[in-house]
């Protein structure tokens, strides 16, 4: 098979070049009547090819507002009144004196008007001569982009002086230029003519009528564009691999809304109802709305009651008087230990292992290691006998799953916890100790007051930070910033057997 290895739209646009000039990409496109995107392309395959040359180049362009410069508008209203008019009575046709001053001085200083006086008073009389014309000439030849290396010495003076001015806008663009090799004026004279055909078809092989027809070869050498298939965002990505690991160790997942009642995310969890958790400065709550289904009734009157005593619990309770109205208050979710502790109460007492994967909401100062929407996972276990040991247990083989080593507990406070304890993990990437979240022994001032008396273990984890380690990052505004180069490039989860090494 022999024939040349130019495509088509190739020689076109070689054809379009063979006077050996710099050509802009505009002309090169009116030239050939391709489609710029074509044009695009092919000049990739030339250029790869060493048989185009291109280059960018900042031109500059100049053009009009649309504004009128006001000595220009002086001259324009003198002409209407026939080349002279009363100085009292030309004012008058303008907005402001200021702006007739202006006009006025700056058209004196052109030598377009000068002021006489006789017996009628002082005049304005229009000055015979060329400098207004050119003015208006240039203020019209401005009305499109025009470059400013085309126009002349004598005028881009005034140019410079309208950009000042604000009467004319420059900008600067790039424009891409091409001009043909010596290789690829050789390429193009070295075509003989010939027919070739573009592609082999299923009818030309079902017939055989491809045989004796000239096929263009193929450069299976050329450089193939690159493709950026969908793709998972890294966070949607490590959810599912959280979830993965909770339902391999028998957990189910459980949903909820974002909007929760202050019962459910602070009451229910004996947190006191004027803990500086619940302050403004560290929850979103939502203006003038509020759960009025919650009765201090059942359950509800059981938290109450711990809250005030203790109830029945031992416990003497936090000793204030509960308020039903604070409880009402809805916030956006500052754990999802509030969807797992719902799932507690609904539990009927039955051993279960549930977990939630979701936004959570802090009223933080946005930086590198602070967020004010996050993603949290929380879980719980219930179950006779369960104890600390247990904790530690399943929270070294889940952080195993998601490729950290090891996990240790270290003594720390939660108001509805105890213990209490500070998960850290070591991570291999990092080469230290981080943490991780909080877990521990739900209390009893918990667990009775929904009808609960089996050990409850409950965690509350965090999903960014995981994300950092594994793509080796050291800001969490990283993950959401709308940047979709980062999002092409960035490289893929290290396995957890990887991580594990």
């Amino acid at each position: 098979m022999t024939g040349t290895p130019l495509h088509p739209i190739e020689v076109k646009i070689l054809y379009s070049l063979k006077d050996e000039e710099w050509k802009d990409f505009d002309s090169v496109v009116r030239a050939t009547k391709l489609n710029p995107d074509q044009i695009r392309r092919a000049l990739e395959w030339l250029a790869s090819k060493s048989y185009v040359q291109v280059r960018q180049d900042v031109v500059t362009e100049v053009q009009s507002r649309g504004r009128m410069p006001p000595e220009l508008l002086l001259v324009s209203k003198l002409r209407e009144k026939g080349g002279k008019a009363l100085l009292d009575e030309i004012r008058k046709e303008f907005g402001s004196s200021d702006e007739f001053s202006a006009a006025l001085g700056r058209a004196k200083n052109s030598s377009w008007v000068r002021t006489s006086n006789d017996l009628s008073g002082p005049l304005l009389v229009l000055v015979e001569g060329e400098g207004p014309q050119k003015f208006e000439d240039l203020i019209s030849m401005l009305e499109a982009p025009l470059r400013q290396d085309s126009l002349s010495q004598d005028v881009v003076h005034l140019v410079e002086e309208m950009v000042k001015r604000g009467i004319v806008s420059r900008r600067e663009q790039k424009v891409t230029k091409v001009r043909a090799t010596e290789s690829g004026l050789r390429a193009l004279s070295s075509l003989s003519g010939a027919e070739y055909d573009e592609r082999l078809t299923s009818e030309m092989l079902s017939t055989g009528s491809w045989r004796g027809k000239q096929f263009r070869p193929i450069n299976v050498e050329a450089t193939a564009p690159r493709l950026y298939p969908g793709r998972r965002h890294p966070v949607r990505e490590f959810i599912g691999e959280v979830r993965e690991a909770y339902i391999s160790m028998g957990f189910t997942e459980v949903l909820g809304s974002n909007i929760q009642s202050a019962f459910w995310n602070f009451d229910a969890l004996f947190t006191p109802q004027d803990h500086p958790g619940r302050d403004l400065q560290d929850t979103f709550y939502l203006k003038g709305l509020s759960d009025r289904s919650l009765k201090r009734t059942g359950l509800v009157a059981n938290v109450a009651s711990v809250h005030e005593d203790g109830w029945k619990t031992g416990s003497k309770g936090w000793r204030y008087n509960w308020d039903i109205q604070e409880a009402r208050r809805l916030v956006l979710r500052t754990h999802n230990t509030s969807l797992t502790i719902q799932a507690l109460s609904n539990s009927g007492k039955q051993e279960t292992r549930v977990f939630a994967v979701g936004r959570v909401y802090r009223n933080e100062n946005l930086d590198y290691k602070h967020l004010a929407e996050f993603h949290q996972m929380d879980g719980i276990m219930i179950g006779e006998n369960l104890n600390v040991r247990n904790l530690m247990g399943f929270l070294n083989e889940f952080y195993k799953k998601l490729g950290m080593s090891s996990v240790k507990l270290w003594p720390s406070y939660f108001p509805y916890t105890e213990p209490s304890l500070q998960v850290m993990g070591y991570s291999n990437l990092a080469k230290d100790w981080i943490e991780l979240g909080g877990s521990g022994v739900f209390r009893p001032e918990v667990t009775w007051p929904l009808g609960v008396r089996k050990p409850v273990l409950a965690w509350g984890l965090g999903i960014e930070r995981l994300i950092l380690l594994r793509l080796g990052l050291d800001d969490l505004r990283t993950l959401y910033e709308s940047d979709l180069g980062w999002l092409r490039r960035r490289p893929e989860f290290a396995s957890s057997e990887t991580l594990l090494r």
